[in-house]
């Protein structure tokens, strides 16, 4: 028998790929039309942030809606469509939304533009035992992160659209100035705290903990449930050193967060680090654990 010497895609991508231009053209063609020309984000408060900075000039695709896990996430045929009208896709960094599917984005729409948000940060490496040189990924809940990244967002549509430059750098500097002010407001909730521990069921905080000295203790290390093992330890933690603050992040399950507090007689606290008014939930977020780290 002769055998097949076609270099191609292998048979499943192939069939991946086909199965995803056709339902991606059915759809393109049933988008609504618009004269703004459109920019992709991976999530929402990237769209604040490039709100900020170009207003109303632009339609932002989202690929993570509100309430989205960016670990699990698919999008959908209409959002995947919207790339091609894409003026620049900012992505976040390294969520694994963005390790599952940018590249198959840039294998259907190759000329997409693709801007990383990450790249001009100072990144901390994920604490896991088996993290082979990953950053953790929530970058954006840093104001000091978030300066860089929206001159990163200014400069790129400044350079693209020279005829509005000036009006991309004149809200740039207003929102450098909003942010410092942020800083500054957190900066004094956090500056003087019986605690500056706690405990969290998702990572989310690193850069947050770093940027105001406080430590985290996450349960979920690379997306990993909390063993029996890593509870037990965590509980004999918060025992030790007094962490009666528990934070758990809206999109994930409470129970084993709750079981902690339960143990230690804890305070559980929610956080959204997902939400589009960045500048409003990192606030509550500060004064959130303000209130708890001093009780």
């Amino acid at each position: 028998m002769k055998k097949n010497t076609d270099k191609g895609l292998p048979a499943s991508k192939a069939m991946f790929f086909l199965a995803l231009i056709i339902i991606v053209t059915a759809c393109d063609q049933r988008l609504e039309q618009t004269e703004k020309p459109v920019i992709t984000v991976s999530i929402m408060p990237q769209k604040f942030f490039v709100e900020k900075i170009a207003h109303d000039k632009f339609h932002i695709n989202v690929m993570i809606p509100p309430g989205s896990n960016h670990e699990n996430y698919d999008p959908t045929p209409r959002q995947i469509a919207e790339l091609d009208r894409s003026f620049i896709y900012f992505r976040i960094g390294s969520i694994e939304f963005e390790n599952t599917w940018i590249a198959k984005f840039k294998d259907i729409y190759p000329e997409l533009r693709i801007v990383d948000l990450s790249l001009n940060l100072e990144l901390i490496e994920n604490a896991g035992e088996n993290h082979h040189g990953h950053n953790e990924p929530h970058t954006w809940m840093s104001p000091v992160n978030v300066k860089i990244m929206a001159k990163d967002i200014c400069e790129n549509l400044a350079q693209n659209d020279l005829k509005n430059a000036g009006f991309y750098r004149f809200n740039y500097k207003a929102f450098v100035a909003e942010i410092d002010s942020i800083n500054n407001i957190i900066g004094l909730k956090l500056n003087d705290l019986k605690s500056r521990s706690f405990i969290i069921y998702h990572p989310a905080l690193t850069y947050f903990a770093r940027d105001f000295g406080l430590h985290q203790y996450p349960l979920e290390i690379e997306g990993k449930s909390p063993s029996p093992y890593i509870i037990a330890q965590l509980i004999e933690l918060s025992k030790k050193e007094n962490i009666k603050t528990v934070v758990v992040q809206k999109q994930f399950d409470q129970s084993k967060a709750q079981m902690i507090a339960d143990e230690t007689g804890g305070e559980i606290i929610t956080i959204d680090p997902t939400e589009y008014l960045w500048s409003d939930q990192i606030v509550e977020i500060a004064e959130k654990l303000s209130k708890a780290l001093n009780n």
